[in-house]
């Protein structure tokens, strides 16, 4: 009988040795450390910037001995409290300009700076021009309600309250408004808004929120802008505050508004480049009633502050120029 000849054929062993494995799930392992930190970093820098730290009203308008009154009205958005002051022109006028600070800041413009004064000075110089004066915080500000900080997308609300407010004082009023940085980005989206809105200063505002951020959140965050901005901006940004960056555009914005816009930015800004208010100049000069005023050497938002008789004059002339006087 033939002999039968049996091939046994082993399956290959295809699991790599176990030295490489310990190395692949090591790998594995630091890759998700890695991702873990920089979704939990960014958490908590996200969290610190929708809640910055309020600055308190330290000082009010007696210290630069103006009259004034404490006044209190409700954001469209949330029904939020907001606190401000009222400082009546010394002759009746329908001519009202409300002022709207900046980030992490409040209705004194300038906390941090001689406890608010060069603000109030501000307020005075409008004051001895003849108008009505209004101040507030913006919600997470000062002593108005309101927990989050979203840079204009909610702050537009409070705006558009304040005018509300303005207009329950004189049905009859005309209202401009002054912002600095996401202050003067609000009141170039307010002002569309409402028709009682007559002109707008915009002082260094951004285009877009989201635009403006992919390239400068690191000067806000102090972190790399990769890979964190990401993650902040499209990740933590809309679950703990609802803030689409997106729609924070003034740029878009003063499509819709037919007043005249004064732009002021300082060409040294390192906080929100001059570039942005160049955009907006540039987009528009040609069909609207719109000016551009730089100033060297400020940093962001304190063009005021070193040259203020080049500043008042310049908002002077633009009031004359645009029939906006008491």
């Amino acid at each position: 009988m033939g002999t039968v000849i049996r091939e046994i054929h082993k399956k290959p062993n295809l699991r790599p040795p176990k030295k490489r494995r310990r190395w692949i799930m090591t790998f594995i392992s630091i890759i998700m450390i890695i991702l873990l930190a920089i979704i939990v970093i960014s958490y908590f820098v996200t969290n610190a910037l929708i809640h910055p730290a309020r600055q308190p009203v330290a000082e009010n308008p007696s210290a630069v001995g103006l009259p004034y009154q404490n006044i209190t009205f409700t954001s469209r958005e949330g029904h939020l409290k907001l606190n401000g002051w009222l400082i009546k022109a010394e002759k009746p006028t329908h001519k009202w300009i409300i002022l709207s600070h900046g980030y992490t800041e409040n209705r004194l413009i300038w906390p941090d700076i001689d406890s608010g004064k060069p603000g109030l000075e501000f307020m005075k110089f409008l004051h001895q021009a003849g108008f009505n004066v209004v101040t507030f915080d913006f919600r997470n500000s000062g002593s108005s309600e309101g927990k989050t900080t979203t840079v204009g997308y909610y702050e537009k609300y409070d705006l558009l309250g304040a005018i509300d407010k303005v207009k329950s004082f004189d049905r009859h009023a005309e209202v401009g408004l002054i912002g600095w940085s996401q202050g003067a980005a609000t009141s170039l989206m307010a002002a569309p808004k409402n028709p009682s809105v007559k002109f707008v200063v915009a002082d260094s505002p951004f285009t877009n929120l989201k635009k403006y951020l992919e390239t400068n959140l690191p000067h806000w965050s102090h972190l790399p802008s990769f890979p964190f901005t990401p993650v902040i901006l499209d990740f933590w940004a809309p679950i703990l505050s609802g803030l689409d960056a997106s729609e924070v555009s003034p740029i878009n914005a003063v499509k819709h508004f037919n007043g005249p816009i004064l732009l002021i930015h300082s060409t040294a800004d390192e906080a929100i480049p001059d570039s942005n208010s160049l955009a907006i100049y540039h987009k528009y000069k040609n069909h609207k009633n719109i000016r551009l005023i730089t100033f060297d050497e400020a940093s962001h938002t304190e063009s005021f502050l070193l040259f203020p008789d080049r500043y008042k004059k310049a908002l002077l002339n633009f009031f004359a120029q645009n029939n906006f006087t008491p």
